[in-house]
């Protein structure tokens, strides 16, 4: 009898343990807890702290209400035929006001039902609109464009901050080949073109000096013809007051006419 008892005491004391540990639950900062009891879900959802609830009948799931993130890849067709896979991050936040409602009508299975979807018709819809060079070079405009369609078409009553970002944009080895060399093309032509520039710059350059030259000697002819004296004048402004030394043949001796 004292066994029996003893065993119950334990059986009694281990249900009451888990019983206890069962009937107490907590939510952190970065989560929100769906409460149901027997299944049928609580009209709101459980925020942050120490909750009670009944074990075996009340069951909660805690929803992590962080910024959420899709990292996916798709492959696309451009408006000139060409195989585009696009690798991404779509970034979006939960109305906590409607999580329960989410949970409810869609489940939490919801990315595969409706996000993925739209995401996937979005990128196939905007790529198809642009020429694979077209996106190549205004990468930012086709980006930007993709995310103003998914904000429009995320239901805004659940999801809001909706972000999208281009990760990556693979072509065909040969197309991608080909746009290489277009740039290094675009760039010797550029290169070339400021040559023919600096050079014809060079060119303009020697012509104004040129023209500046013959325009002083222009002038210069022009005063002497005015005034023969100015060359007299000139002479003087030059000399150094020192006489020249002559020599006058071999029997005459050197005469100093300073």
């Amino acid at each position: 009898m004292n066994i029996k008892k003893i065993v119950l005491t334990v059986v009694i004391a281990l249900l009451l343990i888990i019983f206890g540990f069962s009937s107490f639950y907590t939510i952190s900062s970065t989560q929100r807890g769906i409460l149901t009891t027997f299944g049928k879900v609580s009209s709101k959802s459980v925020s942050d702290g120490l909750h009670a609830k009944i074990p075996f009948i009340q069951n909660v799931k805690k929803v992590n209400v962080q910024t959420q993130k899709i990292d996916d890849n798709t492959i696309s067709y451009t408006k000139d035929i060409q195989s585009a896979e696009l690798s991404f991050v779509v970034n979006y936040d939960f109305k906590l006001d409607n999580l329960v409602d989410l949970y409810t009508k869609v489940g939490f299975n919801y990315e595969s039902k409706i996000l993925s979807p739209i995401i996937e018709g979005v990128i196939k819809d905007v790529v198809g609109t642009f020429n694979a060079a077209e996106i190549v070079e205004n990468r930012d405009n086709v980006r930007n464009k993709i995310e103003i369609q998914l904000v429009n078409q995320f239901p805004s009553q659940y999801f809001s901050n909706i972000r999208f970002q281009i990760v990556n944009i693979d072509y065909d080895d040969q197309f991608e080949k080909a746009i290489i060399e277009k740039q290094v093309a675009e760039q010797n032509a550029l290169r070339e073109k400021n040559n023919t520039v600096r050079i014809q710059e060079e060119a303009n350059q020697q012509i104004i000096k040129a023209e500046a030259e013959a325009k002083a000697i222009q002038i210069k002819a022009d005063a002497l013809a005015a005034n023969p004296k100015i060359v007299s004048y000139e002479a003087v402004q030059k000399w150094n007051g020192v006489l020249p030394e002559y020599m006058l043949g071999d029997a005459v001796p050197f005469i100093n006419l300073k």
